[in-house]
């Protein structure tokens, strides 16, 4: 009984030993094939990355799960300077659903989707990325797109939301408000917005520039 345990245990051993082995075979492959792609990257040759990349990807390792990881988005980042658009969306839906928190995977995305022609949909990707993580780049974005369709309402209820998250941005978001009440041509509040930002910023020439600009024109 006891020489089948120490047989069983021996087995088990070299089993394991021969895995390992494969596993780091694998893992050496990947980083060959990923100096390949970065090369190929580097000079603008993404259909080359893309091959590299894909052949990488298909070596199974242990080893590997960050530079896994990086090979991905060097691959959407590929798929999106050839603007394939939607391969690259579907991969970065795979990297959301892996960390709903990192707000680089919806921006990045949030652009393929507005490259593609969709603004609306980019809009939902971003308030997506807003949700999750509170970063006020996404509401920026998403004023940005609304501006650009002149549709000055909606922007403005992104712009109040990135004013009442505060932080390093408010100001930005304040100034912000001043803009898009000019450009709909609302001046008297495009004043008033003027007149609180000069007296949180005072220092601020733009600020100060609006300021003066507009209490000529209400």
């Amino acid at each position: 009984m006891r020489k089948i345990i120490i047989r069983g245990a021996i087995v088990v051993v070299i089993l394991l030993a021969g895995t390992g082995i494969f596993q780091w075979h694998n893992y050496q492959q990947k980083i060959e094939y990923r100096k390949e792609a970065l090369l190929y990257f580097k000079e603008e040759d993404y259909s080359k990355t893309i091959s590299y990349l894909e052949e990488a990807l298909k070596r199974k390792s242990v080893f590997a799960r960050e530079i896994d990881l990086d090979m991905t988005c060097y691959l959407a980042e590929s798929h999106y300077q050839l603007k394939e658009y939607d391969k690259a969306e579907k991969i970065y839906n795979k990297l959301i659903n892996n960390d709903s928190k990192n707000a680089q995977y919806y921006m990045l995305k949030g652009e393929c989707v507005a490259k593609s022609g969709d603004a609306q949909g980019a809009v939902k990707v971003y308030e997506q990325g807003w949700n999750h993580t509170q970063d006020t780049d996404f509401l920026e974005k998403i004023c940005e797109i609304y501006v650009e369709k002149q549709n000055y309402d909606k922007a403005l209820k992104y712009v109040q939301k990135g004013i009442e998250q505060g932080g390093e941005t408010k100001a930005d978001f304040m100034y912000g408000k001043i803009v898009i009440y000019e450009k709909a041509e609302a001046y008297d509040k495009a004043y008033e917005a003027a007149k609180k930002y000069v007296e949180l910023y005072p220092d601020d020439e733009a600020g100060k520039k609006e300021y003066t600009f507009l209490s000529t024109r209400i």
